[in-house]
Order: C-alpha cells, then structure tokens, then sequence
C-alpha cells in the first residue's frame, strides 16, 4: 500500500470559496472510501460520546428550560452530566481538527501528485498527534471557555453569549482556517502554523471568511435536514418512532458528521491551496523551481 505518483491538480480558481468546496467533494467522490472509512475511525469515539449525550439531554429535559435541556440551562455546571457535555463539546472539536490533518494528508497529496493512501494518511496523522493536539490548543482554546461560560450562565444571559460566541468564532475560524493545513503541507510546527495561517488569512480575508460562512451553512443545512427527516416521516404517516423520535434524530445527525467533516475538511484543505495559488502564485513557484531547480 505505498503511495503512487499522480497528475498534479494545480488549477486556479475565480472563487476560491466555491472552488474549494467544489473540488474538495469531488476528491471526496473519488476517494469515498479511503476518506470515509479513515475518518470514520477517527470520529467513532466522538459519535459515540455524542450519541450518550443524546441520551442524557432527552433523559435531563426540563419543560420550564425552553429549549434548553436543564445540563445546558440556568440550574448548575456542576454535575457529572454536565462536565460530561462540556468535555463532548471540546473532544468532537478536537477530533474534527484531527480528521483536518488526515485529510490535508490526502487532498495535499493528490494534488502535488502523489496518491497518499489511507493507511499512509492515518499514520502521518497518528505521528503528528502531539503537534496536532498543541495546534489545537493554541487555535481553538476559545471553545472551552464559551462552552464554559454558555452552559453555566442564566437562561437570560445565554442568547446574548451565543451570539458573542458566533461572532467571535467567525473571526477566530477565519484566521485559523489554514492552520491544519499549513502544518501538513509545510511539515512545521503547532506554533509556526498558527502564524502561517493567521498570515495566509490576512493576504485573502475575504475569501476565507466566505469559505467559513459557505462551509458552516452548508454542514447546518445538512444536519438540520436530517434531523427533521424522522419528524416529517412519522407526521407523513411513513413510520412510526412513538417515544424513540429522539433518539433517531441523534443517530442521523451523527451519521449525516460522518459525510460532513470529511467534506468540510477536504475543502478546508483545499482552500489553503486555494489561497497559496491566488496570493502567492504557488503554480509559478513550482513551475519554476521544476524548469531551473528550487532556489536554496
């Protein structure tokens, strides 16, 4: 199972964001398997969290909490169900930027040329789990402390400190897009690619934000629909889930992360090439360095 040589897909793109998104599906349709079995492996222990959270929120939900089960209401932090979601919330994050690693592996791979396999794309990636854990922290240490502040505030308070928590995240996910990516592709450090990334980010602002925005609505439109297809079927009259409606809900949704964080981290690879061809004329770079040797 080595890795083999393959065309160079270096092409530019007229809308980076579109672009990305585009082309990253359509590795994703061309490496279906090696992408979805090897993220899968990487996502189950996260899955399988969630889906216990599931249990636990239906099981906690307090009528007077609005919409809120009561772990994720005004009533107390401190119970084992609670710290259980805080550290569910923090762990799939942590997961996602480790299949973000594994698919930098492959999408970098493919398009410099070589056809990285899925066993050669997991053990890079296992290797690489410390600076990957370190990336994490530097470039996402804002998800714990919103998720700690937002879960142990008052109902009356939590509305204003989501809507912080989404504008903050837009800005901090733009400027840390690149980070995995860089890390992968350039074979440097946590903190080197934080740097990276927040300098790649400022040369195409715009477009890594948009990326952000296209790619988040994307994933919620998806989930969103899974989760209401259980509803709309036993309203139709289709099937009959009786009290488990809940509990399907949450396995579609857990199976619709399975399609969507291999899609949105292909893409998110894609979009460092993306931004390195537009701002950076990477094609001349390596055309170049290929007609009159790399420059040392």
């Amino acid at each position: 199972m080595s890795d083999r040589r393959a065309p160079s897909t270096l092409r530019r793109s007229r809308h980076p964001a579109v672009g990305a998104l585009d082309r990253g599906g359509a590795l994703l349709q061309a490496r279906l398997r090696d992408v979805l079995v090897g993220s899968a492996i990487i996502l189950v222990p996260a899955i399988a969290l969630n889906l216990w959270m599931t249990v636990v929120a239906f099981d906690r939900f307090d009528s007077d909490d609005a919409l809120l089960p009561s772990f994720a209401g005004g009533t107390t932090g401190s119970g084992v169900e609670d710290v259980s979601a805080w550290m569910a919330i923090w762990f799939v994050s942590f997961v996602t930027t480790l299949v973000g690693a594994f698919a930098a592996q492959i999408l970098l791979g493919q398009r410099f040329g070589t056809v990285v396999t899925m066993r050669r794309a997991m053990t890079q990636t296992l290797k690489r789990f410390p600076a990957v854990a370190w990336l994490w922290l530097l470039t996402h240490w804002w998800v714990p402390v919103f998720t700690l502040v937002i879960v142990s505030s008052q109902d009356a308070d939590v509305g204003g400190l989501i809507f912080m928590y989404a504008v903050f995240a837009l800005f901090a996910s733009t400027f840390t897009l690149l980070a995995v990516p860089a890390m992968v592709g350039e074979r440097i450090g946590a903190f080197a690619a934080a740097k990276r990334a927040f300098r790649l980010a400022r040369l195409r602002f715009g477009a890594c934000m948009m990326f952000v925005v296209l790619a988040t609505l994307l994933a919620s439109a998806f989930l969103v629909g899974l989760a209401t297809l259980a509803p709309l079927l036993e309203v139709s009259g289709f099937v009959r889930f009786g009290g488990l409606t809940w509990l399907v809900q949450g396995v579609l949704v857990q199976i619709g992360v399975l399609a969507v964080v291999p899609l949105v981290a292909l893409a998110t690879a894609q979009m460092y090439v993306e931004v390195r061809l537009d701002a950076e004329g990477l094609d001349l770079v390596i055309e170049a360095d290929a007609a009159f040797g790399a420059v040392r």
